[in-house]
């Protein structure tokens, strides 16, 4: 069985700055995103697939025509992406398909539609922060994002959702460490809660690693990103629910981490745990 804390190895970055430590505690729930949005509930009439014409047609001028190819250059420019294993999805080009990946910076959360969807719409799954921000829910929704629900009526709604696309051969992106830990080299522990989704469905599932390497000039910048796709893990229907949410959870961690300590993986930041109880005793 893999263990949740098997050490990793990395590279610290070399810098002539003082390297930034970040301190946590809960390795599952701390958020060092920084964005501080006041939530505001989804509501009754929250709809998460909008099957009107003239949503349909807007949505894809701003998400094709726009979005994409700014976050192209962006990724590009910007973080210097590199992306491995292209190849590796082949296969499930005409397929539903659902992604996971650790999630290191906001820009995560589109790299796998730029660089590993083959032309496949793609969907994000994202907490309730990214659509209550004002004026703008219309447009992160036309972008591809889907908030999770906090509701039993909310969950209903966003199940079916989740169903309807990937029956239309899109692709959607999950983050089970759930919360952005800026350039963190590790791999977070997750439970399988989020695998529930393509092991009801029996959709496959694709593993992005996000690494970082070293730059060979501006060294005092930020490291450069490299994706690792991998091959498709399909669930067992032969296996119960709960062991088929286990085995591809499992499966993406077993990826994840095999990456994550590779030899380029550099440390721009580092995160030191702080033990709690000994914090209260001070």
């Amino acid at each position: 069985m893999l263990s949740f804390f098997e050490p990793i190895s990395t590279i610290t970055l070399e810098m002539s700055k003082k390297q930034k430590v970040v301190t946590y505690t809960d390795p599952l729930n701390d958020d060092f995103a920084g964005t501080k949005i006041k939530r505001i509930p989804l509501g009754p009439k929250f709809k998460y697939v909008h099957k009107n014409i003239f949503w349909r047609f807007f949505a894809t001028i701003i998400y094709r025509v726009f979005a994409l190819p700014i976050l192209w250059c962006v990724a590009k420019i910007g973080y210097g992406v590199k992306v491995y294993g292209k190849k590796n999805i082949r296969e499930i080009r005409h397929k539903g398909v659902f992604f996971y990946g650790n999630h290191t910076m906001i820009a995560d959360a589109w790299n796998p539609q730029i660089f590993a969807m083959g032309g496949k719409r793609g969907y994000i799954l994202a907490n309730q922060d990214a659509t209550s921000i004002k004026g703008v829910r219309w447009l992160v929704q036309m972008m591809g994002c889907m908030p999770v629900p906090e509701t039993l009526e909310e969950n209903a709604a966003f199940k079916e959702a989740i169903a309807y696309r990937i029956k239309q051969k899109a692709g959607i992106v999950i983050y089970p460490e759930r919360h952005i830990w800026p350039y963190y080299t590790h791999i977070r522990p997750f439970p399988d809660d989020s695998f529930v989704y393509p092991a009801e469905l029996l959709a496959p599932v694709v593993a992005i690693a996000v690494t970082y390497r070293q730059r060979w000039l501006f060294k005092k910048c930020s490291p450069r990103m490299t994706m690792h796709i991998s091959k498709p893990f399909y669930p067992d229907p032969k296996l119960s629910l709960a062991d088929r949410k286990k085995q591809l959870r499992d499966d993406v961690y077993a990826f994840l981490l095999r990456h994550a300590s590779e030899d380029e993986n550099v440390e721009w930041i580092r995160y030191v745990k702080v033990d709690k109880s000994k914090e209260r005793a001070d």
